[in-house]
């Protein structure tokens, strides 16, 4: 028997004061959960859990365990460890319970996924700014503001699920001006957008919550990307249970769009020009940076001339996607062709280096 911790994981930890539209999440490939003793029956069951959900949140899938290269890996969970460890801790009810922490190797992870022809999603994810509002006993209030802790909490674990970068709203005298309570009930779009003008992040979440006196939870909710938007409604005994559809919504839209498929464009080449590169450190950081992207396999110089120059770039996937990567953090800047020098090479667009913003 063995259960999942509702803890807040530093790694995935909600944002708070901080604005921005991507976020580097770190830890993807570790995990830890409840279980009841040290025994290896009981280490092989936890992590064939956690290697589970560590799949999971890599490929951006709710559901990995039918495809038979993830049901046979998870069969033999113990070859992807690369460390575990066991450590008493006390739960809310005060009660001794033994914890399991376990990392995974991700190259085997993602090794497998590939051969799985799932898809991979990266460590660099864009940011969600959540405003939510709570109708309890208490009254109505902000989430992660006023509201008791245990939803704000809720929305961790269930972030943290899917890996999904969750950012609050300051909640300062901008905040209280630019958005009411009465507002964000209402569900008011345009007033939300209006507040969440000054946090720049590419998806908005939104949301009213309200629990009934059996302890049921119900709730309404917006998710905003750009000047679109869609609706969904939830429900649930706990605040995990009606956070997990609007989480679940959110990774699904993102891995569509950030994830990278297995064989996607494999081997495809394209050139891009960039300039703004002053030293050497600066071209180490742009080098380090393209090849990090889940979609770039290779980023190859093939000519350089003072601060400018040309990258050639091996693809997993189409430049499109590249472009939707690379415009989550603001590093590397599109930029307008140059129309009074020549370069040596064709290339497909032009890039001004921004250095280190994450």
């Amino acid at each position: 028997m063995m259960q999942f911790i509702r803890v807040l994981v530093p790694v995935f930890a909600i944002l708070m004061a901080v604005s921005g539209q991507a976020a580097v999440v770190g830890n993807l490939y570790d995990e830890q959960l409840i279980v009841e003793s040290q025994s290896r029956e009981a280490l092989k069951q936890g992590a064939a859990t956690a290697l589970e959900r560590t799949f999971v949140r890599v490929s951006g899938r709710r559901q990995v365990r039918g495809n038979p290269v993830v049901a046979a890996a998870l069969a033999e969970p113990e070859s992807y460890m690369t460390q575990f460890r066991y450590q008493r801790s006390k739960n809310a009810d005060g009660l001794d319970e033994l914890v399991l922490k376990l990392s995974f190797s991700p190259r085997q992870v993602n090794a497998t996924l590939q051969s799985a022809g799932l898809p991979i999603w990266s460590a660099n994810r864009p940011a969600v700014l959540v405003w939510l509002i709570a109708d309890t006993t208490e009254g109505r209030q902000f989430v992660g503001a006023d509201a008791p802790p245990e939803l704000l909490l809720a929305l961790e674990v269930e972030a943290q699920r899917r890996g999904i970068v969750v950012q609050m709203p300051l909640f300062d005298l901008a905040d209280s001006a630019n958005l009411s309570a009465d507002q964000l009930w209402q569900m008011s779009t345009n007033d939300v957008r209006g507040a969440s003008a000054r946090y720049s992040t590419p998806f908005v979440l939104m949301g009213k919550l309200s629990q009934f006196s059996t302890g049921q939870w119900v709730g309404s909710w917006a998710v905003l990307q750009g000047d679109e938007s869609s609706a969904l409604e939830s429900d649930g005994l706990t605040g995990a249970e009606v956070l997990s559809a609007p989480i679940d919504y959110l990774a699904d839209m993102q891995a569509a769009t950030y994830s990278v498929s297995a064989g996607a464009g494999s081997g495809a080449n394209t050139m891009i020009h960039v300039s703004g590169i002053n030293d050497f450190a600066g071209y180490a950081s742009l080098i380090t940076y393209l090849e990090g992207l889940a979609v770039i396999q290779h980023a190859n110089t093939v000519w350089l001339d003072k601060d400018q120059l040309i990258i050639e770039l091996v693809l997993k996937d189409d430049m499109e996607k590249v472009k939707r990567f690379l415009s989550l953090d603001g590093r590397l800047l599109e930029s307008a062709a140059d129309t009074n020098s020549s370069l040596p090479r064709p290339v497909r667009g032009y890039y001004q280096w921004a250095g280190s913003r994450l």
